[in-house]
């Protein structure tokens, strides 16, 4: 019984420091942009799948992607995340022109 108190009391005092942290965080980042500091993401930055794809590491990995590379490979060669190597994977994979037989 006692313990179920102290973990709720425990819980509670984590989400209120969460709380706390985020209205920190907000006002830091409304006090960098009256400063002129933080813009951040511009309006309509999103890049198309075409432009992420011709990128030349991108394209790299895809390549050796289509060779039949892992994707963890794929990573270590080209140096990038393999997050990044996940998107390409997909993006690029699902793009590809059909092939005929």
């Amino acid at each position: 019984m006692m313990a179920e108190v102290m973990l709720t009391i425990l819980g509670m005092v984590g989400m209120m420091e969460k709380h706390f942290i985020k209205a920190r965080q907000k006002r830091g980042i409304e006090a960098a942009k009256l400063k002129g500091v933080y813009k951040g993401r511009a309006k309509g930055s999103k890049e198309n799948v075409l432009d992420f794809l011709s990128k030349p590491s991108n394209s790299k990995a895809l390549a050796l992607l289509n060779k039949g590379y892992r994707a963890s490979e794929v990573a270590k060669i080209t140096e990038l995340h393999p997050n990044t190597i996940t998107k390409i994977k997909k993006l690029g994979l699902n793009n590809q022109p059909a092939i005929k037989v």
